[in-house]
């Protein structure tokens, strides 16, 4: 005890503030109660950060246009387990009949192409041409061959039915779309006459239910916190996911570098933002110490070490702030030491003599 009072007095007169006398059954009526230092028995969660729900890449299979179309007929909707080569539904456009048309003039060209370089090899083996013309009728079966595969991708990445492409069978109304793999439609088309947008996939396929992952943007000061493999916390302290990647570069648009999580509950929808929180690592030569413990005086953080009297008005060096704790930097405070937590605000009140003061620091 003489060695607390020793620093105590000594904490007094470096930073000025004065002892502050208060006995138990005072502490006990104004909600003052006591908490060692370097204790576990306060609830933290971690560092707050914001999730962006979405789909996982890596276990469902996209379906997009390059061009504007229409949906004209609908066969399945989301949240629908489908086969790969169901029909999901029939679309329409001026682009897509024009890359269709295109589709089907260099598949007949290419026919034709192929039938006149075999018998130009058969004629340039023979000796009855040259090189030169078996060359010219190759290269020209060889472009239409690219530009037939060219065709082809984009209709295939659309999800036009192969069926239809090969043999000119149509759909109801329009040109049919089939699942490229099998699994739950997480994204389908909601009804006849929705417009899709180019470049955004509006048939998404997940391989496995319900997989999806959390984008978090780390700022850049607080990089060391957050490593592959912490887990991912809701408000309520439930264990949602778990880092799974983090990234070596720095966003220099929003100075922060990204963090992809596994999410493993199964109440989020994709495009939802979530709090969420990261227990991470605290800086080095840091500790905790629940933030219901902590004054912000002007502009300096304040603890209330016990004395023998009642307590002694302590800064400390904040270096994080967590979700109901701050990290601070060690040395200041000692492990045998107890520091006021509760209704604090009455100490500040009787430090300015006032009886009120500021809110707390959280």
């Amino acid at each position: 005890m003489r060695k607390i009072a020793l620093i105590c007095g000594l904490c007094a007169c470096l930073w000025g503030y004065d002892e502050i006398i208060i006995n138990e059954n005072e502490m006990k009526v104004n909600g003052i109660k006591l908490i060692n230092v370097g204790t576990k028995d306060f609830d933290t969660r971690g560092i707050p950060f914001n999730a962006v729900i979405d789909f996982d890449d890596k276990t469902s299979v996209a379906q997009s246009s390059s061009f504007e179309t229409v949906v004209v007929n609908i066969y399945k909707r989301e949240g629908e387990y489908v086969e790969k080569g169901d029909l999901i539904c029939d679309i329409s456009s001026n682009e897509l009949s024009t890359l269709f048309f295109d589709f089907t003039n260099t598949r007949e060209r290419l026919k034709i192409a192929s039938e006149n370089e075999k018998k130009d090899k058969m004629l340039y083996e023979s000796g009855v041409i040259s090189r030169r013309e078996y060359q010219l009728s190759y290269l020209t079966m060889n472009e239409l061959k690219l530009k037939y595969n060219e065709t082809f991708a984009k209709l295939d990445l659309l999800g036009v039915s192969r069926s239809f492409m090969e043999g000119g069978k149509q759909g109801r109304y329009g040109f049919p779309i089939v699942a490229r793999a099998s699994g739950v439609l997480s994204v389908a088309p909601r009804q006849i006459g929705q417009k899709i947008n180019a470049f955004t996939p509006y048939v998404r396929i997940s391989l496995k239910d319900n997989s999806f992952l959390g984008r978090i943007r780390i700022p850049a000061h607080l990089a060391h916190t957050v490593e592959k493999g912490d887990v991912l916390l809701d408000q309520s302290g439930k264990n949602i996911g778990y880092i799974d990647t983090i990234s070596v570069a720095i966003d220099r648009d929003t100075n922060t570098i990204l963090a992809v999580a596994k999410i493993t509950a199964k109440e989020y929808k994709v495009g939802e933002m979530v709090e969420v929180y990261i227990g991470g690592n605290l800086p080095q030569n840091s500790m905790l110490i629940p933030s219901s413990s902590v004054l912000k005086i002007d502009n300096d953080y304040v603890v209330f070490v016990r004395t023998k009297n009642g307590f002694l008005p302590t800064k400390v060096n904040v270096t994080e702030e967590r979700d109901n704790s701050f990290g601070i930097t060690k040395g200041v405070l000692k492990p045998n030491m107890q520091i006021a937590t509760g209704s604090i605000i009455i100490l500040q009140g009787m430090l300015s003599g006032l009886g009120s003061g500021d809110e707390n620091a959280n």
